[in-house]
């Protein structure tokens, strides 16, 4: 809403002082939910925010899903707007986490309140993962579940969370999950965010750099702009451990690998924020309730490993068609030696360094040309470490 950064956040965040909210600036979040135990101490924390170059979340606990049932619930709302929209840190509200159906009539009542109070914030709500039950949803089905959210609520941003990560493998439901969510926000012509797991704790196994690496760059292959880690900080609960912060406040070897992601994210986001999602396809096979990559897109084929690949559209400058893609390595064992082929003959191919986010020409090592020219259209080869992906964007010239 009025903002131009890619969302980078995250669950339970750290004390509020100058240490903790730089540490978490520093590591590529770009924005830091707040929680207060005063509105004194809030626009404490929202002061070092603006500090740190970043944008604040306003978690209060006046702000929950029952509330349009209290009487004059209004006027809560209203002074927990005014006591902070003035601040030039606030991105948003935090108004629900994981509602039921039958919650869904109550925070359409919260979100037009807080639009009409503070039209440039966001009033942000998180939705199940598809792996939740009928129960928890309210809903015959995930899909149903999702378009009656966005049809009833109408939020600005369609956000959900999936930990794919347990101890025995990987969720089946993943890239299912993925697919809904992306078919639904383009019904709907909204962004979504994606909330990852970073933590391990009950039965979900502490992911691997290479894990984090692959919920990030498969999240943006599905069109998303918006991820959250759960969680920053690991609480003294359950069996949760080795969060990207500690327990005890010093940082993990995962505070290191989340801030290079965050700082790739932020560098391929001056591109991404301006992409649509229009094509979205796996090879060599489609997993659970995802497309297969048929080659009628502007991929035609993709050779060297375990894929996904996804097609965006950019409005272009008079005379040019642009078209974008990020190839992901879904493989997070072996590195994989790709080969493109794409149906585009008179075009010039370029892809975005992560270092700078500056469009470059593809070479390999030591510079050696990656894109040959057919008569049936490009060929492009390079190398993607596991879990990785590319951002590569296609120009061609359009007859008159």
């Amino acid at each position: 809403m009025g903002s131009q950064i890619f969302p980078l956040s995250y669950w339970l965040g750290p004390p509020l002082t100058t240490e903790g909210i730089q540490e978490a600036a520093q590591c590529g979040f770009t924005v830091l939910p707040l929680v207060a135990a005063s509105e004194a101490e809030m626009r404490s924390g929202l002061d070092l925010v603006q500090q740190a170059g970043a944008k604040a979340l306003i978690v209060d606990g006046r702000i929950h899903a029952a509330l349009p049932r209290q009487a004059n619930w209004q006027n809560v709302a209203a002074a927990v707007v005014h006591a902070y929209r003035d601040h030039p840190a606030v991105m948003g509200y935090l108004l629900a986490d994981e509602p039921h159906l039958r919650d869904f009539a109550n925070l359409r009542s919260l979100v037009e309140v807080f639009q009409q109070l503070d039209p440039e914030r966001l009033p942000f709500i998180n939705l199940f993962p598809n792996y939740a039950s009928a129960e928890q949803l309210g809903a015959p089905s995930y899909e149903a579940y999702v378009a009656a959210y966005l049809e009833q609520v109408r939020p600005p941003v369609l956000s959900y969370d999936h930990y794919a990560l347990l101890e025995w493998g990987d969720r089946p439901e993943y890239f299912e999950n993925l697919a809904i969510i992306r078919r639904q926000a383009l019904r709907s012509g909204r962004p979504f965010w994606n909330v990852i797991l970073s933590t391990p704790h009950f039965n979900y196994r502490d992911p691997s750099a290479a894990d984090l690496r692959w919920q990030v760059y498969t999240t943006l292959a599905y069109g998303g702009q918006g991820l959250v880690y759960f969680t920053y900080w690991t609480p003294d609960v359950e069996n949760y451990r080795s969060g990207i912060i500690g327990l005890y406040g010093q940082r993990t070897p995962k505070y290191a690998v989340v801030q290079q992601l965050n700082w790739e994210v932020q560098r391929l986001s001056r591109h991404l924020l301006s992409l649509t999602s229009t094509r979205v396809g796996h090879w060599p096979a489609a997993p659970q309730g995802a497309a297969f990559l048929d080659g009628a897109g502007l991929v035609t084929a993709i050779e060297g490993g375990e894929f996904v690949v996804g097609e965006f559209t950019e409005a272009g400058s008079p005379g040019m068609a642009t078209a974008w893609l990020m190839v992901v390595n879904c493989d997070r064992e072996h590195a994989a030696w790709t080969t493109l082929r794409l149906a585009a003959v008179d075009a010039t191919l370029e892809e975005v360094a992560r270092s700078t986010g500056e469009l470059r020409p593809i070479a390999r090592d030591q510079g050696v040309a990656a894109v040959e020219r057919q008569a049936a259209g490009l060929v492009v080869r390079f190398w993607l470490a596991p879990a990785d992906g590319r951002l590569l964007r296609i120009r061609s010239i359009v007859p008159k």
